[in-house]
């Protein structure tokens, strides 16, 4: 497939082409990640072998520190040969195929492990690619209310991804679960079709003659963005403490509050469609006053969230506390992507958003593993007080970043 590069930025269609992709995505995380692919990795494949959940987490772990170290340089790449779309397509159809194919019976757990890798990983570099467009697809002071279209309508994604995986395993036939897989696969691929048709490349490929190779150039383009590199800093802790939540939300959730399986879908849901609203109602401010309080603002709230949390002892106290944890994860995902736009010079989206991408899977790996600690030690409840401590680090960094009038000191250079 060609892709065509224009100059100047996007209609509404190619907005709406643009964010299909967060739909998408979103499918793959929620069924594979979050609800499906677990259980049956450790039940099925492993036989619920005791050393099953390690092997998953081990899996996940790799796959994500592949993407982080590798999306730099594939989005390097992507900037000198105008590619980001050719990046992307590859990285959807790996995700695709190797997703489709995991329900397969009589896998192996080896084949299995080299599958979710792939598919994991493949997945967290698209998400940094797609990320690298939205510097191209608008002009500065409309990024924010685009990229909280996007996130928004990627949770609608996942939740109607949730629907047809639980509309196949309620059937009651002996192979539902497996057919889950295929299906995801299949949704993930029809609902990326208006990104991967419609998406325009607007870069222009560089002559790569002297181009320096490897992590010292990368170093050297965050030495040149002195407030890009605080930016990414500040949202790597605080969305360090966030994955901490998401990776733990459901164990405490039943733990410390009493909530049933059920319930916890339940919970799950209401998450979902209160990130959904954050993202909306945050873009449209963000464009106007500008990254700086909007960021701040995300982070104080989920300084009290963590200290709601902490404090509910009830199932409807608790529905409150993740409807405001997911307002939260909504405006500061949202926001952030949005923020690193704003600082990226042109003509650098993929090297920048793959280093945004690394600040992000950095923040996936410790946050979980700190937590984890903190509860051994602390308790769960004590764990989650202490938590709240990462978006405080993360107001204190992104307070140091440079703004000038609510706008931001590096401008694309278009």
């Amino acid at each position: 497939m060609k892709t065509s590069r224009v100059s100047g930025p996007a209609g509404w269609g190619e907005i709406f082409a643009w964010c299909w992709y967060d739909f998408s995505n979103s499918a793959f995380v929620t069924v594979i990640i979050t609800v499906v692919g677990g259980v049956f990795f450790t039940q099925s494949i492993c036989g619920g072998a005791p050393w099953g959940e390690l092997v998953w987490g081990t899996s996940l772990s790799i796959s994500a520190t592949v993407a982080m170290l590798a999306g730099p340089f594939l989005g390097r790449w992507a900037d000198h040969k105008a590619s980001k779309k050719t990046a992307l397509m590859i990285c959807t159809l790996v995700c695709v195929s190797a997703t489709s194919v995991f329900g397969v019976e009589g896998l192996g757990v080896w084949l299995a492990v080299a599958l979710l890798v792939a598919a994991n990983g493949a997945f967290l570099l698209g998400e940094n690619l797609v990320a690298a467009f939205l510097p191209e697809l608008a002009e500065l002071g409309k990024r924010g209310r685009i990229s909280a279209y996007g996130w928004a309508f990627g949770y609608l994604g996942g939740l109607s991804s949730l629907g047809l995986a639980l509309w196949l395993i309620q059937s009651g036939e002996a192979d539902s679960v497996r057919r889950v897989f295929p299906a995801t696969a299949f949704f993930i691929l029809a609902a990326a079709i208006p990104t991967l048709l419609f998406l325009k490349e607007r870069a222009i490929p560089r002559d790569e003659k002297g181009a320096e190779p490897g992590w010292r150039a990368i170093l050297r383009t965050l030495g040149q963005h002195h407030e890009l590199r605080r930016l990414l800093w500040g949202l790597a802790a605080g969305l360090t403490g966030l994955s901490a939540v998401v990776g733990f939300a459901s164990i405490y959730a039943t733990q410390e509050i009493g909530f049933t399986l059920e319930g916890t879908v339940k919970l799950f849901v209401c998450l979902q469609l209160a990130a959904a609203v954050g993202a909306l109602v945050t873009g449209p401010w963000q464009d106007k006053i500008g990254p700086r309080w909007v960021l701040l603002g995300a982070l104080g709230l989920w300084i009290l969230v963590s200290a709601g949390a902490y404090g509910s002892h009830s199932v409807a106290s608790f529905y409150w506390v993740a409807a405001f944890a997911g307002i939260g994860m909504g405006w500061l995902q949202s926001a952030g992507r949005a923020a690193v736009a704003d600082l990226t010079p042109y003509g650098q989206e993929g090297e920048l958003f793959g280093l945004w991408g690394f600040a992000g899977k950095l923040a996936g790996i410790i946050g979980p593993l700190v937590f984890g600690g903190m509860a051994m030690l602390f308790g769960m409840r004590g764990a989650i007080i202490l938590n709240g401590i990462w978006f405080l680090l993360g107001a204190v960094l992104l307070a140091r970043v440079s703004w000038r009038h609510g706008q931001p000191l590096v401008e694309s250079g278009r």
